[in-house]
């Protein structure tokens, strides 16, 4: 097998010993010697998330066969990574926090509040809060379709993170049927503030909004 080496393409070497990028390595000295085959995982978009080795401390002659089954393993990879990210965005989409006036800021949440999201959500509202400068972040629930235990308790650690770093809370919003669920919850929430509306809850930080 002919042995190609970076950019897009494999990087093969039959014997460790005898190729110039490995033969010096303390790895080839401590093997005695070997093989490596080297598949790039590249996005569609050029993006490289790194790449596929397979090693032997044997000599190794690779054929076709070899080369393809390391391509196709290569590219499920990427496109498990590319759905990944792909999936980080759309989170990252899903928690927008819209600037309403100087340091006042709303964040609606939509759907339901998984593990997953949570701590997602709990990045992107900590870096979002500190480049916005935010002094107050209204949090409008309306748009929640459940929530059970584990929300409340991710809700009370953005309350209690967030005054650490100067941020008070208001959340508002809360559906009725959503309301009597949460009487359970009424330990962990008590400590922070509840309006209605959005409308009540910027008012309650003194940012009122004209209605036309």
């Amino acid at each position: 097998m002919h042995i190609i080496q970076g950019g897009r393409e494999p990087l093969i070497i039959p014997d460790l010993n005898k190729n110039d990028l490995t033969k010096h390595m303390e790895l080839t000295k401590g093997w005695g010697g070997g093989s490596l085959i080297g598949i790039p995982i590249i996005s569609k978009t050029g993006k490289k998330f790194g790449t596929l080795c397979g090693m032997d401390d044997r000599s190794f002659d690779f054929q076709e066969k070899d080369v393809l089954l390391f391509r196709r393993m290569a590219a499920l990879l990427t496109y498990i990574l590319e759905v990944d990210n792909a999936h980080q965005e759309v989170l990252k989409l899903s928690t927008p926090i819209v600037l309403v006036s100087a340091r006042v800021g709303i964040l609606p949440i939509i759907g339901d509040i998984n593990a997953k999201r949570s701590d997602q959500m709990m990045e992107t509202i900590l870096l979002e809060s500190k480049r916005l400068d935010l002094e107050h972040l209204v949090i409008d629930l309306s748009g929640i379709t459940d929530i059970e235990q584990y929300a409340a308790t991710y809700l009370m650690s953005i309350v209690k993170t967030l005054k650490l770093l100067g941020v008070e809370i208001v959340f508002c919003g809360m559906r009725p049927d959503l309301a009597k669920k949460a009487i359970f919850m009424y330990s962990e929430l008590k400590q922070a503030t509840f309006c209605s509306n959005l409308r009540s809850g910027l008012s309650s930080i003194g940012c009122n909004v004209i209605s036309k």
